[in-house]
């Protein structure tokens, strides 16, 4: 996997070479992760649409790397003369802080948020179609950028972690490469300083939107410009290759460049830089028009509010206020002129969510869309910039007590950052799919052929790497979904009202569920399902009697707190609640009314790395935890060994947690009586 990536490094240094003409070796090589990750993205982009497979990827892939070895060749015959670039110890120390904080999320060994089952979906999809077409049970199609899950496709292994890696690996390039454009500038370690004084595209990529992210890469090509004459060829090039990621990254390429023609006024375009331009903005518009088609009759979406309002001031941080005292100190700099403009121009685009839930605007519609959360990704990298430039002129630079202190701010954050994304690595009850899910899914090839599976339709309940023969219910809603044909509703209404015969018809033959949702208390209570499979609490279910019945039971205490998931539930049949019981520490007896009952299980929430003692058996780590006991045990004892310790909730920033200061503990969900029907 890793080594399939190694392929990007010969491109992009051949590349950064032809654009990067005053550099010297060690910049070229800074600047090749992300320029050659941008041209295997293009490629895979504009192969989909060519109908190639992952086989011709690897054979285009090759012959880049040939021809970018014989570009190379080329440039260093008959003589060449090395650069020196002196660089100081600073420059390295922040460039390697802002890259391990990067590659942090790699120990997590998943992907946090949700946006990535969607590319694992259309990974998969590729991988066995050559499409973005659903499989059956379902039939239809999604419309999405296709480079990055084309590429992540490509890499093989595991798909899921083949889109983790890809995604992690896109972020850590960039950031090499703003550090490489800083120095380039003549800003030193300033401006990759800058750059970890907000917290917006490493929440981004944290939260896996990894094309959005991806898309950025395009930004390096245009950022290598900024000191010098547009080069329309590279731009168009980049353009097409940004576009087949994610348009996000098209939007920001495109501000700067009218940002860039605004400030400085340039009347020097030859007449075939003007024929260049003109087909880049036809093209433009026309590809503009046919997107827009999608979204006719789509009402303007603002899904996180005015992104130009409080979440721009959330995620940019101390950058911020320093962006505004750095644009107002260099207002009559040219250069600076052309970031401010930058800054001020993806603001302006910000203003389309002001108008949510206006329809009858279709161009708008589709701008909502892809900009819904612009904050983490539009002024990131102009306002770094902006206070890297305007840091590096500061007299006495490090030695001044204003240099001191910046400096030091940067470290004191990275440090906080870093201890906050390590701590995640023990909080696996974050991510949305568990080890319980990934060991039922490695299993998977154990059923029957033409066994079809109900999953629920929410952020936890979806199957990858489902293998041939076996298909699911429930289908992933990413970018723009053209389903025709789906039973997952009629599934769905089956299961609660349990018309096994309806059931049979749709050709159900099992049913996964996962503790965080609801659809587990339907399959549970029914005497029609039969538990076969069980891991860290998730279940697959097989269409067959047990003739047992549960019934399902809130716990109340003391310390009632908000269940992260609960908002994203819809249905609560045995009126278990929002809020559960937390605990974390000391000694926690549950009674049970056991009357008639064959089994009780209590459902059980570790959060963080905890051990604990439940009925005298030990249990540690992170996740979920269905422990069950034969009736007349007398109810649940739970016993700490562990101590209680703080940690950074990420979930208190979003809302959807109640502290940001959290504590390790155990989250009781409900207790499960079952009985003999």
């Amino acid at each position: 996997m890793i080594l399939g990536l190694v392929l990007s490094i010969l491109p992009g240094f051949a590349t950064a070479r032809r654009i990067d003409t005053d550099g010297d070796a060690i910049r070229h090589f800074m600047l090749a992760p992300a320029l050659g990750l941008l041209i295997l993205l293009g490629i895979s982009g504009i192969a989909f649409f060519f109908g190639l497979t992952v086989e011709n990827l690897t054979i285009l892939f090759i012959l880049v790397n040939i021809i970018a070895f014989c570009a190379i060749r080329t440039e260093l015959l008959p003589i060449h003369e090395p650069k020196i670039i002196q660089r100081t110890p600073w420059f390295w120390i922040f460039t390697l802080i802002a890259i391990y904080i990067a590659l942090t999320p790699l120990s997590y060994y998943s992907p946090m948020g949700v946006d990535w089952i969607g590319f694992t979906f259309l990974a998969d999809s590729f991988a066995s179609n050559a499409s973005f077409s659903i499989a059956e049970p379902s039939s239809g199609y999604w419309i999405y950028p296709p480079a990055f899950p084309v590429l992540a496709a490509w890499l093989g292994g595991e798909i899921y972690l083949s889109v983790f890696i890809l995604g992690v690996l896109c972020f850590a390039s960039l950031l090499l490469a703003i550090a490489a454009i800083g120095e380039k500038m003549g800003h030193e370690h300033w401006v990759i300083l800058a750059m970890l004084l907000a917290p917006a595209l490493f929440a981004k990529n944290l939260d896996s939107g990894f094309p959005t992210v991806a898309s950025q890469l395009g930004l390096v090509v245009i950022l290598l410009m900024a000191n010098e004459k547009l080069r329309w060829g590279p731009i168009a090039l980049t353009s097409l290759a940004v576009l087949v990621i994610h348009p996000t990254g098209f939007v920001y390429l495109i501000t700067f460049v009218f940002a860039k023609l605004a400030v400085e006024k340039s009347d020097r375009i030859t007449l075939a830089e003007k024929i260049q331009m003109q087909i880049l903005v036809i093209s433009i518009i026309l590809l503009t028009i046919i997107s827009a088609t999608q979204f006719d009759g789509d009402a303007i979406f603002a899904e996180y509010g005015w992104q130009g309002g409080s979440p721009m001031i959330l995620y940019s941080g101390l950058l911020l206020p320093l962006g505004v005292w750095a644009a107002w100190s260099m207002k009559s700099n040219m250069q600076a002129r052309v970031f401010i403009a930058w800054a001020i121009l993806n603001w302006l685009v910000t203003l389309i969510h002001l108008f949510d839930g206006i329809t009858g605007f279709a161009i708008f519609s589709m701008l909502s869309y892809v900009m819904y959360s612009m904050s983490m990704h539009a002024f990131h990298i102009p306002l770094a910039i902006l206070v890297g430039m305007r840091l590096s002129k500061i007299e006495n630079g490090i030695a001044s007590d204003g240099g001191r202190a910046i400096m030091i701010a940067a470290l004191l954050i990275s440090g906080v950052a870093h201890s906050a994304l390590s701590e995640l690595s023990e909080h696996t009850e974050l991510q949305v799919i568990s080890e319980g899910d990934i060991t039922l899914i490695s299993i998977l090839d154990d059923l029957p052929e033409n066994s079809i599976i109900y999953t629920e339709n929410d952020h936890w309940g979806h199957l990858f790497s489902v293998p041939d023969g076996i298909g699911v219910t429930a289908i992933p809603t990413l970018g723009i979904l053209k389903q025709e044909h789906s039973i997952q509703n009629a599934a769905t209404t089956a299961i609660i009202y349990d018309n096994i015969e309806r059931l049979n018809e749709l050709g159900i033959t099992h049913a996964f569920a996962s503790p965080k949702g609801m659809m587990m208390h339907y399959l549970s209570a029914s005497i029609h399902w039969k538990k076969i499979w069980e891991s860290q609490a998730s279940t697959l279910y097989s269409l067959q009697d047990d003739n047992l019945i549960s019934e399902f039971i809130p716990v109340d205490g003391d310390n009632m707190r908000i269940d992260p998931w609960a908002k994203l539930r819809s249905l609560d049949p045995f009126s278990i609640g929002d809020k559960k019981h937390f605990i974390s520490e000391g000694v926690h007896n549950f009674a049970v009314d056991e009357n008639d009952a064959y089994m009780v299980c209590i459902m059980l929430e570790f959060v963080g790395d905890v051990n604990a003692e439940v009925n005298d058996e030990e249990y540690s780590g992170s996740g979920w935890h269905n422990i069950c006991s034969v009736a007349g045990s007398g109810g649940f004892e739970i016993s700490f060994i562990s101590d209680r310790e703080y940690w950074i909730n990420p979930l208190g920033a979003s809302g959807r947690g109640d502290a940001l200061i959290d504590t390790t503990g155990i989250r009781i969900h409900w207790i499960e009586t079952i009985y003999l029907a």
